[in-house]
């Protein structure tokens, strides 16, 4: 009995693990395509496209991923805005879609 228990909480212990380590990572790769849609030779698309490259070749088996980037304005400061939706791990890599939602900002060299 008291190895199921402990069992148990070892198991919900990793999956934490995992759920922070994904959330991490994606929130850095959304701060990378930010920082690289911000150059100015290129558009937050292209930084959208860079944040989606980055986070289907690091965390594999996360489907559903949707990224979008927008140009917004921080204390009158253009910046640019990537945010990532994707699937919130639950039971190993599988869990509800859209269920963690990560974004990152950086400002706009183009100004």
């Amino acid at each position: 009995m008291l190895a199921g228990f402990v069992s148990v909480i070892v198991l919900a212990a990793i999956q934490l693990a995992f759920a922070l380590h994904l959330h991490n990572t994606a929130t850095a790769h959304v701060i990378e395509g930010a920082r690289h849609g911000a150059r100015a030779d290129l558009t937050p698309a292209d930084g959208a496209a860079r944040a989606s490259d980055l986070l289907v070749s690091s965390l594999p088996g996360t489907g559903g991923i949707s990224v979008s980037a927008t140009r917004t304005s921080v204390a009158g400061m253009a910046v640019v805005e990537v945010t990532a939706s994707l699937s919130l791990p639950v039971f190993g890599p599988f869990g509800p879609a859209d269920g963690m939602k990560v974004s990152g900002q950086a400002y706009s060299e183009d100004q």
